[in-house]
């Protein structure tokens, strides 16, 4: 069957799963009606509690006094500056100082204008020596008893202040019992109520318009009888169940939409929005970031949602499934509104915790590259995983109605080898790998920053070789074992012609110029580069390094990468994707993930890294599809690297390597020629001793993809 056809036939299935989604009087309600009459009851609930609450849109309190004497006084107080709080108390309050409109309450008594909720404090003044000020304010309401504590202490402070002048007088030598000082640390603003309320509503948003489309595709398919007959469609399994993906990815996204755009609209024809935004103009920039943000949450609770339901056999197991879901979905909401809960760490990678600080972080101003790219990679690996899971459950024997497996059944191998991974299998190694390799590169980095002093530099290297070794060693040979797939043809350890081996050390001799260009282009246009104290903290390690035997350090930086990524990317990875994609894709897609585990290193975002290990990404896939190995790819890799090793541990010995590198100038033009020229005939040198072999690799990639 043609790609073309195939592409048609999930367009069609897209198209049919959304068409029966949106017909669902269910999708409806919660689609169109609940929005449209929920907000304006929530924006009529929460102007109510404002108004009792004492939150208004200025710090303006209404008192009422009897007389215009009593006003006069009361507003001398106010007035007076000996009545102002001092900067370090005005400060640790916000810095802002509340204002008082003084009212003379005209044919009422002030108290009973305090009962009809026209003003907020009722004041008497009783002119006798001192005069005394007598407040009275309204139990129970938020707003009055903030008005009277704040008139208190600022009378407070009058008689403090006025105390303090006439001891002075008295006793020249007087000095108070103690100066405050008032600092603050961490974010320099208070962070917005929109960033801590909206995270906590998206996640509302989207779980909601996804649990109903879930549940309805795959368990409602179970009991309306038609999970048979989709079955024995001639469409792959896998993409019946990503059109299901699609529908209710695109149910959530509208949603969410209708939600969002019902939720402001209300809040600022309400007059509301300053409470959310602290200012009346609709927030155009603020909702294209949520908007962006619910792609994501879309994405992960769709996967999450329809990976569950998979499981279910009816729609009310389904149901229970979900509910749970949907409670524990709140407590990572809810994390939007504690202060001190940074996006780092393991949170950076945490399972909807990591999104819904993001979305905090955004809507506050506030961005963290590591962290947000942890969030964002991690989500679609767990998104990936779940449709992974999904798509193995789905119309198989563990959720048919007629099921006698449990889910358990889900974590036992199959009985049958297979030659290579799936794309699903693969989806799932790599949202593995992403969190596993973020905790142990951190978890290195951390280790090494506490117990550094404690262990020798050849310590710290084998370290190296260890968290490399469990990370794009262990877990892709792991899913290669419980997946039962042959290890030969999974990770690519065919003998490849003997020939090529010679050209691969020549493209590595000459690669590594490529590579150095390419960053000194990415640094040009913007991408990274070295400031002048990462090259001298870099050459304080070369320098450190020659302590070091040279044989550890190939190991280190040479031999187990070469070996360790390849076996992972060249192996697992690109025999996975070549099954169902065409080989110039599958070597631009290994390329790009190869870069970015390059870039995305320890607790710090290598950007700079992106361009050189994407390029070398690119060479290193096409020797791999070219020879149908992953071995010349090992050679290659092992010699570029080994040869950068060599040349920063003795780069002293070379005349161009002195400050031309150190300001990240261009090669010397003939090192660029020579290289780029003994590159250029290993790969001529591969290619012709791959070409009788042309043939072989297709007959083997098309019974592959078969």
């Amino acid at each position: 069957m043609s790609g073309h056809v195939m592409k048609g036939r999930i367009l069609r299935l897209c198209q049919k799963e959304l068409r029966e989604t949106i017909r669902d009087r269910r999708t409806v309600m919660t689609l169109l009606i609940m929005p449209l009459l929920l907000y304006p009851l929530l924006s009529m609930a929460l102007n109510r509690f404002l108004l009792t609450s004492g939150a208004r849109p200025s710090n303006v309190f209404l008192v009422g006094v009897a007389t215009e004497r009593e006003g006069e006084l009361l507003r001398s107080y106010l007035d007076d500056p000996k009545s102002a709080p001092p900067d370090s108390v005005a400060k640790s309050s916000g810095g802002g100082i509340a204002e008082f409109d003084i009212r003379l309450s005209e044919g009422i008594d002030p108290v009973d204008a305090l009962y009809a909720n026209q003003i907020d404090l009722a004041v008497e003044i009783k002119f006798e020596e001192p005069p005394q000020v007598i407040i009275t304010a309204f139990r129970g309401d938020g707003g009055s008893q903030n008005a009277r504590r704040v008139l208190v202490e600022r009378l407070q402070w009058l008689r403090s202040n006025f105390a303090q002048q006439v001891a002075k007088m008295l006793a020249p030598d007087y000095r108070p019992p103690a100066d405050i000082v008032v600092d603050e640390i961490g974010q320099e603003d208070e962070m917005p109520l929109l960033a801590t309320i909206v995270p906590l509503v998206l996640v509302l948003m989207t779980i909601t318009g996804a649990v109903y489309p879930a549940i309805d595709l795959t368990a409602g398919e179970r009991e309306r009888g038609t999970m048979e007959s989709l079955m024995a469609s001639p469409v792959p399994r896998f993409y019946v169940l990503f059109a299901k993906y699609i529908a209710v990815v695109i149910v959530a996204l509208l949603t969410a939409m209708i939600n969002l755009l019902a939720m402001f609209t209300t809040l600022w024809v309400s007059g509301m929005m300053r409470f959310l935004t602290g200012d009346d103009a609709f927030p155009w920039i603020a909702v294209l970031q949520i908007l962006g943000l619910l792609v994501l949450f879309s994405g992960f609770f769709s996967a999450l949602l329809l990976c569950l339901t998979s499981f279910a056999k009816s729609f009310k197991e389904a149901q229970a499934y979900l509910i749970p879901v949907m409670l524990l979905a709140l407590a990572p909401g809810m994390l939007s509104l504690m202060p001190g809960v940074e996006l780092s760490g393991p949170l950076a990678i945490a399972p909807l915790i990591s999104i819904v600080l993001l979305a905090r972080d955004l809507l506050a101003g506030v961005f963290h590259p590591v962290g947000a790219l942890a969030a964002i990679v991690s989500t679609i690996g767990y998104a990936s995983a779940a449709l992974a899971v999904a798509s193995r459950l789905f119309g198989n024997d563990a959720v048919t109605r007629t099921s006698e497996q449990s889910i358990g059944s889900f974590f036992h191998r199959p009985k049958k080898m297979t030659p290579v991974p799936s794309v699903e299998s693969a989806a799932l190694m790599l949202s593995l790998l992403v969190p596993i390799y973020f905790v142990g590169s951190n978890g290195l980095m951390r280790f090494l920053l506490i117990f550094g002093d404690q262990i020798s530099l050849s310590a710290k290297f084998w370290l190296n070789i260890l968290t490399l070794l469990l990370t794009f060693g262990l877990v892709p040979f792991v899913a290669a074992f419980l997946g039962r797939h042959r290890y030969r043809s999974t990770f690519r350890l065919q003998m490849p012609p003997m020939l090529s081996f010679i050209g691969v050390v020549l493209i590595g001799m000459g690669a590594w110029t490529l590579a150095h260009e390419a960053f000194v282009f990415a640094e040009a246009i913007g991408i990274g580069g070295l400031s002048e104290e990462r090259i001298e903290e870099a050459l304080g390690q070369l320098a450190a390094w020659k302590q070091v035997p040279p044989w550890l350090l190939l190991l280190t930086f040479a031999v187990a990468p070469a070996v360790i990524e390849e076996l992972c990317f060249r192996g697992f990875l690109f025999s996975a994707f070549l099954r169902v994609m065409s080989p110039a894709r599958t070597i631009m897609l290994t390329a790009v993930l190869f870069g970015l585990f390059h870039v995305f290193t320890g607790n710090a975002l290598l950007i700079e890294r992106f361009i050189p290990t994407t390029l070398l990404g690119l060479i290193l896939g096409w020797i791999a599809y070219r020879t149908g190995s992953v071995l010349p790819g090992m050679l290659m890799h092992l010699v570029h690297n080994g040869l950068l090793e060599i040349v920063a541990r003795y780069h002293e010995h070379f005349q161009f390597f002195g400050s031309e590198l150190d300001d990240q100038a261009h090669l010397p033009l003939v090192w660029l020629v020579v290289a780029s020229a003994i590159a250029l005939a290993g790969a001529g040198i591969v290619w012709a001793s791959t070409r009788e072999s042309k043939s072989t690799k297709v007959v083997e990639q098309t019974a592959i993809q078969s």
